[in-house]
C-alpha cells in the first residue's frame, strides 16, 4: 500500500503545533505566534490546529510587504 503525498509535502490543511513548527521551520513560541498573527488557529473540542492556508496567505502578504 502506497501513500498519497500531496503537493505541500505531506502536510493537511490543519496542522498542530509540532506539524507547524516543522512547516515553517522555527520553534514553538515563533510558530504560536505567527499561526495567532495570521488568524489561524481552529479550534476542535481540546485540540488547536493551525489552518495551512492561512499560514500561507499570511506569509505571502508579509513578503509582499517588503
Amino acid at each position: 500500500m502506497t501513500e498519497k503525498v500531496n503537493e505541500t509535502q505531506g502536510y493537511g490543511r490543519l496542522m498542530n503545533i509540532n506539524d507547524l513548527m516543522r512547516y515553517l521551520n522555527l520553534g514553538r513560541n515563533s510558530s504560536r505566534n505567527l499561526g495567532k498573527s495570521a488568524n489561524a488557529i481552529v479550534r476542535i473540542g481540546t485540540r488547536v490546529l493551525y489552518d495551512r492556508k492561512k499560514i500561507d496567505s499570511y506569509i505571502d502578504s508579509q513578503a509582499q510587504d517588503r
